[in-house]
């Protein structure tokens, strides 16, 4: 049976750890050909080395996609021809012979840094992004992609522009015809692009449907450029209410980073690290403690949880900061770490 990876024309170089895809463009996205590449990587269990110049910018799909895997990087070349670095990290890297890996400084543990990735204005505008997982049944009359439709309008003001497989979108925003496709594809999960924005909001991210046990799962996954400054913590817990209020919900997180301008895009230079605002908690996802429990955080950190949606099954929502303090990652650590049992897995 023929290799996919071999088969799969976005592939520059291949070895037994990496693919390695060159691309010299302002803007590389979660185009077919790169979904497709990323697939063959996965089925072969490779990672994924994307090798681009210091002008190009990643769409938010593809930087949240391509490089969850090991050994993946965003490989970026050096303005003078001289090397190359880590477009999300910044270590300087060398080609070893199978990967693109990172150039020791001469001390244990400790790596040598581009300073052209630390090149950058500190006062980049904000952007919000949300990662918030519904359920819903699994019936015939079943109609996903409402929660992301309702996210995108809240944070907004209109619903997505368009979906697809790929970047660029292709198809007009349409639930019941985004719904008609996932169902071609059950039980396999789906992975789509969704994008909008209107009145100099940028909106950008992607929806994932799968089958669970308890129902279906829709996970949203999505950026806002807010060039006037990230939304107030009432203003982030009124669209978590709104999406308890409407939805089975699962979880819900939010988070503050530095961004691009009046778009998604990631560029390889330093913007920061995103810091929490806010996460949400359904009464399913805390196995069985109660709402009373998840309430109860003495000793835990400084902050008031309140119920949000219906009173009958309620989801506790955890007010952390602004989006803006790094220490902020200490009262999310406490949060995980009062909430989830020892040794259960934790999904983003």
């Amino acid at each position: 049976m023929p290799n996919p990876v071999e088969l799969s024309p976005a592939i520059d170089i291949r070895t037994d750890k990496v693919v390695v895809i060159m691309q010299d463009r302002p803007v590389v996205g979660m185009s077919a050909w790169l979904v497709d590449a990323l697939a063959a990587a996965e089925s072969a269990g490779l990672g994924v080395q994307l090798v681009t110049p210091a002008t190009t910018q990643l769409t938010f799909n593809a930087r949240a996609t391509l490089f969850s895997g090991y050994e993946s990087r965003w490989v970026v070349t050096e303005p003078n021809g001289e090397g190359a670095y880590d477009g999300l990290g910044g270590s300087k890297l060398h080609w070893d012979g199978q990967m693109f890996a990172a150039v020791a400084a001469g001390e244990q543990d400790k790596v040598d840094m581009s300073p052209t990735f630390a090149a950058v204005e500190l006062e980049l505008p904000w952007q919000l992004m949300i990662t918030a997982r519904v359920r819903y049944q699994a019936l015939e009359t079943t109609v996903v992609g409402k929660a992301a439709e309702q996210l995108f309008t809240d944070l907004t003001g209109v619903k997505p522009t368009g979906w697809g497989t790929a970047e660029p979108v292709t198809q007009p925003w349409n639930v019941g015809q985004l719904t008609a496709y996932c169902r071609r594809r059950a039980p396999k999960p789906t992975w789509l692009s969704v994008s909008g924005g209107s009145d100099g909001l940028s909106a950008a991210g992607a929806v994932e449907i799968h089958r669970r046990p308890a129902g279906l799962e829709e996970v949203i996954t999505m950026a806002v450029s807010t060039p006037d400054g990230l939304p107030t913590q009432d203003d982030v817990r009124k669209v978590g209410e709104r999406l308890a209020n409407a939805f089975t919900l699962v979880s819900f997180f939010a988070q503050g980073a530095r961004g691009n301008g009046t778009d998604t895009n990631a560029i390889p230079h330093w913007t920061g690290v995103p810091a929490p605002m806010a996460m949400a908690v359904g009464n399913e996802a805390l196995r069985g403690t109660g709402a009373e429990k998840a309430l109860d955080l003495t000793g835990v950190a400084e902050i008031t949880p309140v119920k949000i949606g219906p009173s009958a099954a309620p989801a506790v929502w955890y007010p952390i900061g602004d989006g803006k303090n790094q220490l902020d990652w200490n009262i999310y650590s406490a949060l995980l770490g009062r909430l989830v049992p020892p040794g259960a897995p934790v999904r983003g």
